[in-house]
């Protein structure tokens, strides 16, 4: 074990020894939350490092403008700790292409080739965009959020 894994670790051992202090006083409780905080950081790092990226898109949350991770170059949106790109909610418009079917009867069918990020899928007002986005996370930061 790491010097630093034993000291994430540390918490319940320090619980475990010392129980009083850490449930019965204000310093003490607050002790144990900030070592119990580091710990949850320092596996939600270990775990996304590990764990094979399944998101390349987040909603905007009212919250990310002000992250540290935040980042605007003109009209795209990205977040630095997660390596993903940030879009309005209502956002992500197919582009559809033809291609032969692969039945082979003349016919064509219509594939996705990729998605405009940039245009609504649906006809819907600005407004109910920013409401949205409001609303995203149910009105909350993200848990990764350092503002």
């Amino acid at each position: 074990m790491t010097e630093e894994e034993t000291e994430f670790v540390s918490w319940w051992k320090a619980l475990a020894e010392d129980p009083e202090y850490y449930t019965n006083t204000e310093a003490g409780q607050k002790e144990l939350a900030e070592m119990i905080r580091k710990e949850s950081e320092r596996l939600l790092e270990e775990i996304g490092r590990s764990v094979k990226r399944t998101k390349e898109v987040v909603w905007l949350s009212r919250f990310c403008r002000s992250c540290q991770s935040f980042r605007e170059d003109g009209r795209r949106m990205s977040c630095d700790r997660w390596k993903v790109r940030i879009v309005k909610p209502f956002h992500g418009s197919p582009i559809w292409t033809s291609t032969p079917s692969r039945r082979g009867d003349g016919e064509k069918e219509r594939i996705v080739e990729g998605i405009d990020w940039d245009t609504k899928w649906k006809e819907i007002s600005e407004k109910v965009v920013e409401m949205s986005v409001e609303m995203v996370n149910g009105g909350y930061p993200y848990f990764c959020y350092k503002g």
